[in-house]
Parts: structure tokens; C-alpha cells; sequence
């Protein structure tokens, strides 16, 4: 069987169907990654065979991203997804991806959530296609309600009738690894889980408590405020913790533009994911999916500091709802996109990370939610779990 796999490429798109890739392939499938140009090295890192899409011209969605600085959060994600990753991006993506559909010839395509070239070109050419989900239920509610009136005119242009209801992105095989304990509005899902690995390499040893600290792979991008100002109070706000602080930046990062670092703080481009939350106590994250999902997975509880994205928000808030953490997210309703966390917010870094770390109530919620992820079934169960898969 043929299938391939659509995301718009980057890190925290992406590395939620590379499980589901590679279950594929053990399964003896043919499995081709589809991601845009400009995320090529995260599809690498994969190693999964992967080929490209176009990406949006940074003459189209510069403009776009300009106005976003003194947005609220809604308005802004709304404009995120219908302007860009709606309109830019499919638009960008769909003369390439007809193009492979229709030489490779897929059996299914299986895409990520905020992918939709691969609705159309699947419809064009009577492929079925499965939806892996980046969010909680709630998000991905209202990602399906936001995107028919954009996608339309892109689906007129390739001879599709319209879809109104966008049925294109609802009646298709959802698959997610997010636990029914965590969701906020739970949809017809398959539910996937995984047992992490537990290295034995020790990524710092030492007898302190370990804290992670990751704000994901974008938000140290040169197109947004928070390197180094974030990064440096983040620090600033956890040395004073009788523990280890390991931070990450981002491959394209200097680290030494954050200053010295104190003793017990120690900064690197980019490290195991899993590797880390195999030995840490705590986590300090942006919220999202991967860091977020992958802290309870390995039962480490977390303090969430969300950034610009509604998900981050969502899973700060769903975190504190399930008792595995502690969401600093009291400037909701006053922060700006692109908006630095609240004087007070930052201030409550320190403190929240000790009550965590001290707390057993914080352990053992995250450790309940782990046994639930494990319990789950893994996701080379959902190559046999997937209708369109089974007809073919």
C-alpha cells in the first residue's frame, strides 16, 4: 500500500505523524512525506523519505504576519489560520501536490490538521484521506468551522463543488494521540498511544532535580520578540531553584546572546526530547503539542507559559484542568499575539516550577495520565484502524 503523508512541515506539525509514518512503514508500506520547501530539514530529521511542496512566497505572507503584532490572540489566530495556512499555503501547496497524486499514486493520504491541499487534491483524484489531530477537540472544532468559506474558491478553481459544510475535513478517519482525560471537547477519535523510551544515557547527571525548559522550535525565530528577552528572564526567574535548568533555543540560535549563565544552568540548541523528559522532574513549556503530550507521556508534570497560539492556550488550560501542572495564563485576556507574558506572569515562573517540583499532587495527576496514554493502543494499530485502509 501506497501513503502519503501531508504537513505543512514545521517541527510541531509534523513530528505528530511521524509515529504513524513509521508504523506504516513496519507494517511493509510505502510511505512518502509531503512537507513544504522551507521545513525540508525537520522532514529529514525525521527519517522518513520525503519530498516538497511549494511554500508561500515571503512576499505573500510577510504582509500578513506585519500586522499581527498589536492583534488579540483570537483575532490574530483566526487571521493565522484562514489568511495563511488556509489561503497562502494551500494555494502555494496544490499545484505540486496534484502533481505527485497524480504520478505517485497514493492508496490513502493521511495529512495533519492545518494541511488542506491534501482535501482537494485527494477529492480531485479519488483518494480517501485520514486527519491526524495537533490539538485538543476544541481547536480542531473550530479550525473545521473557520476553513469552507476559504477553501471553496481553491476547490471551484480545481472543479470541485462547493463545501460549505466542510465535510472534507470532518467525515474523514480522525486519529489522535491526545487522551480523552486531557480533551476539552471530545470528537468521534481513534485514540493512539505510546510507551516512551526510556534511555539509559542520563542527558545530565547529577543529584539536583532536573527541569526542562522548551518553548518549542519556532519561538525563537527571528520573526518573533522572545529571543533572548524570554529565554534570559526564564533563566534569570528558575537559577535560584535548588535544581538543574536545561533550556533549549533552537538550532538557529546563538545561546551566547543570552549572557553568562549561572552554574546550574546549562543551554543547547536542540537535545532528545525524550531523552530529557526520561530524567526530569519538571517541565517548563509554551504548550504545545509535542513538548506538552510528550511531558505526559514520560509523567513529568508541567508549567505551561503559553505564547501565541490559541492551542498553546487550550493545553495550558487543559494541563491545570487535569491537575498535571500549573498554567501561568492569568493575561489571557490582555496579552497581544505577539505580546510578552505579563511582569507578574514571569514572576510566578519561579514559584510555580518549586510548587511542582515540592507538590506530589502535580507527579502523580501527570503519572495517571501516562498509565492512560500507555493504555492505549499503539499506532501501528492504526494502519488495520483506519476504514480506508482495511477496504483497500
Amino acid at each position: 500500500m501506497r501513503i502519503l503523508v501531508t504537513s505543512r512541515g514545521s517541527s510541531g506539525h509534523v513530528t505528530p505523524l511521524a509515529p504513524f509514518a513509521h508504523a506504516a512503514r513496519r507494517a511493509g508500506h510505502q510511505v512518502l512525506l509531503v512537507v513544504q520547501d522551507q521545513n525540508a530539514s525537520n522532514a529529514e530529521r525525521l527519517g522518513l523519505p520525503f519530498t516538497t511542496v511549494d511554500s508561500a512566497p515571503p512576499e505573500a505572507w510577510m504582509p500578513v504576519l506585519s500586522t499581527f503584532a498589536e492583534l488579540d490572540l483570537d483575532t490574530a489566530n483566526h487571521r493565522m489560520l484562514v489568511d495563511y495556512f488556509g489561503a497562502l499555503d494551500t494555494r502555494a501547496a496544490l499545484p505540486a501536490l496534484n502533481r505527485l497524486v497524480e504520478t505517485w499514486r497514493p492508496d490513502v493520504i493521511v495529512r495533519e490538521s492545518w494541511e488542506f491541499a491534501s482535501t482537494i487534491a485527494g477529492e480531485l483524484h479519488g483518494v480517501p484521506v485520514a486527519r491526524v489531530g495537533l490539538s485538543l477537540g476544541s481547536i480542531e472544532e473550530a479550525t473545521d468551522a473557520l476553513l469552507p468559506p476559504v477553501l471553496d474558491p481553491i476547490r471551484a478553481e480545481a472543479g470541485l463543488p462547493p463545501d460549505p459544510a466542510g465535510r472534507a475535513l470532518r467525515d474523514t478517519p480522525y486519529l489522535t494521540m491526545v487522551p480523552e482525560e486531557l480533551d476539552d471537547a471530545p470528537r468521534a477519535a481513534q485514540r493512539f498511544g505510546q510507551t516512551p523510551p526510556r534511555p539509559a544515557e542520563h542527558p545530565w547527571p547529577g543529584d539536583e532535580p532536573l527541569v526542562y525548559v522548551s518553548f518549542g522550535s519556532v519561538a525563537a525565530g527571528a520573526h518573533l520578540p522572545y529571543f533572548p528577552a524570554l529565554y534570559r528572564q526564564a533563566i534569570d526567574a528558575l537559577s535560584a531553584l535548588p535544581a538543574r535548568i536545561l533550556m533549549t533555543v533552537g538550532e538557529d540560535r546563538d545561546h551566547e546572546a543570552l549572557g553568562p549563565l549561572p552554574a546550574n544552568v546549562r543551554v543547547e540548541r536542540w537535545v532528545p526530547q525524550d531523552a530529557v523528559l526520561a530524567s526530569a522532574q519538571a517541565v517548563v513549556t509554551h504548550g504545545g503539542y509535542g513538548s506538552t503530550l510528550g511531558a505526559l507521556a514520560h509523567g513529568v508534570p508541567s508549567v505551561v507559559l503559553p505564547l501565541f497560539s490559541l492551542d498553546q492556550w487550550a493545553n495550558a488550560a487543559a494541563v491545570a484542568r487535569s491537575g498535571a501542572g500549573i498554567a501561568l495564563d492569568d493575561d489571557r485576556a490582555t496579552r497581544r499575539v505577539l505580546g510578552m507574558p505579563d511582569p507578574l506572569v514571569l514572576e510566578a515562573l519561579g514559584p510555580a516550577v518549586r510548587v511542582v517540583l515540592e507538590e506530589p499532587y502535580y507527579a502523580t495527576n501527570a503519572r495517571r495520565i501516562s498509565d492512560a496514554m500507555a493504555a492505549l493502543p499503539v499506532p501501528d494499530a492504526a494502519v488495520g484502524a483506519l476504514p480506508c485502509l482495511v477496504a483497500v
